[in-house]
């Protein structure tokens, strides 16, 4: 499955809220670790939901929701297809 390297704000990304309901969000920054969308934070790499207070995030700690790759829409697929 593809990963998160050609994500850039202004993306729409799917978060799997337990893996069954479908939440479409809109990235508002992103790093190498990290992407965010709004009041969430996703890892990069993985697409986990990192949360602090529930004890979320990428392997070895488990997550109760995930960006879907397979379903981002990138803002300007042209700016986004040239490598970090």
């Amino acid at each position: 499955m593809p990963g998160f390297e050609r994500m850039d704000v202004d993306d729409v990304v799917v978060r799997m809220l337990a893996g069954t309901v479908p939440m479409k969000l809109r990235v508002s920054k992103v790093t190498n670790q990290v992407i965010t969308c709004g009041d969430w934070e996703f890892d990069r790499a993985t697409g986990a939901e990192i949360d602090e207070l529930l004890g979320w995030g990428p392997p070895p700690l488990t997550t109760g929701s995930y960006l879907d790759p397979s379903k981002t829409e990138l803002s300007n697929p042209t700016a986004n297809s040239r490598e970090n």
